[in-house]
């Protein structure tokens, strides 16, 4: 029974305070109605200092970066404050409450917008998004957003590149007169940052700027390109097929394939081309895309260059002396420089299959030393980046 009288006496004795709906009521009738609140008015009681922004930016996502466009697409929210001083109350007087939330198109709100958006200007947050409002007059709004901006893409070192894509956000129509845009606490928090398959976030910069008529806040997002995909799907395949493409000249022209694997290799060239077109940036300038293109031209080098041989190969006719004396710098077996042996003689036994053997070393040899400076350099350039 002892809890019972323990109960009766906190009843009868002990008064206990809450927080109760009509203590609100109250003190957002007090705001809005009795102080005749206006959200047309700058919340500052001496109009000649400016209100002061302090703000933060939560980024939640990388959406997408269009090298096309040149277009940065991020998810993310702001976290504004300011100081309303009409909106400030004594908790004793309102059952103790010290915050209350208010739709965003009851308050005043600053005109904050993106600068460098990649669409219209439009107003942040909805309709449905609340401001929290403490009783020393504090406000804090936090509008969700889909942010597109405008970003310079530079893809010469793709897939190894990185980019610096700016966000800015400006006040609109006040000036810095009116209102003035600060850095809050921490500028880009990155804690609710999803990863993204293609692009990671190596380092983030703010900073404050400014200017005569205005004032912004700039967020900066230095992305790198996760390049595992590209060099396992696009770059390694196109080394193998050069390699498939300089052995052509190891091929002897009288095995009757030599053609058709060069054709083979070629069309290869040109599918996989086709396939892994739509992973490569529409935009030129690229060093992989020079890169390719060179490969590509060593396949046509290396057709034609096979057709011809093919065609001398299969001559009856006797072998130019010009093209004899030039087979005497290969040290061609059929060609000894011994001073008894008679020249005449030695030039009447060599034939055009002799000559193509000779030109195919000499190919096979120029064209893999091409193969490799081209793509330790191509790798070194973007590697190094």
């Amino acid at each position: 029974m002892c809890w019972l009288w323990y109960f009766v006496f906190l009843i009868l004795f002990v008064k206990i305070e809450g927080q109760s709906g009509d203590d609100v009521k109250n003190l957002i009738k007090q705001l809005f109605t009795t102080n005749d609140y206006k959200k047309q008015v700058r919340p500052n009681q001496d109009q000649r200092h400016p209100m002061n922004l302090d703000l933060d930016f939560y980024l939640v996502g990388i959406n997408e970066l269009d090298e096309l466009k040149q277009r940065l697409i991020t998810t993310g929210y702001l976290n504004i404050g300011w100081i309303d001083e009409y909106l400030n109350w004594t908790s004793a007087d309102f059952g103790g409450i010290d915050y209350f939330y208010v739709p965003q198109a009851n308050i005043w709100i600053p005109d904050i917008t993106l600068q460098n958006g990649f669409t219209k200007l439009q107003e942040l947050g909805s309709s449905f998004i609340k401001a929290k409002v403490e009783s020393n007059g504090q406000v804090a709004w936090m509008p969700f957003e889909v942010f597109e901006s405008k970003c310079t893409i530079d893809i010469t070192y793709f897939p190894y590149d990185r980019q610096s894509c700016d966000i800015i956000f400006v006040v609109w129509s006040s000036s810095v007169t009116d209102v003035i845009v600060t850095l809050w606490n921490n500028g880009i928090i990155l804690d609710s940052l999803e990863n993204n398959a293609e692009w990671s976030v190596v380092s983030t910069a703010t900073r404050e700027d400014v200017m005569s008529s205005e004032s912004r806040v700039i967020f900066t997002l230095n992305l790198k390109r996760n390049s595992t995909y590209y060099l396992m799907n696009i770059i390694i395949p196109i080394i193998l097929l050069s390699i498939l493409n300089v052995f052509t000249f190891a091929l002897p022209a009288d095995s009757g394939e030599k053609m058709g694997y060069c054709i083979t290799v070629f069309l290869s060239f040109a599918v996989f081309l086709t396939i892994v077109s739509s992973e490569l940036p529409k935009t030129s300038g690229s060093i992989l895309g020079y890169y390719l293109m060179f490969q590509l031209g060593m396949g046509t080098f290396v057709v034609c260059c096979t057709t011809i041989e093919l065609r001398l190969h299969h001559r009856k006719d006797d072998v130019p002396k010009n093209i004899i004396k030039l087979m005497k710098f290969r040290n061609v077996k059929k060609i000894t420089s011994k001073e008894h042996q008679n020249e005449t003689e030695s030039e009447q036994e060599i034939t055009w299959g002799d000559v193509i053997s000779s030109f195919d070393f000499v190919l096979f040899w120029i064209t893999s030393v091409l193969v490799v400076i081209a793509t330790i350099t191509v790798l070194g350039l973007l590697c190094t980046n």
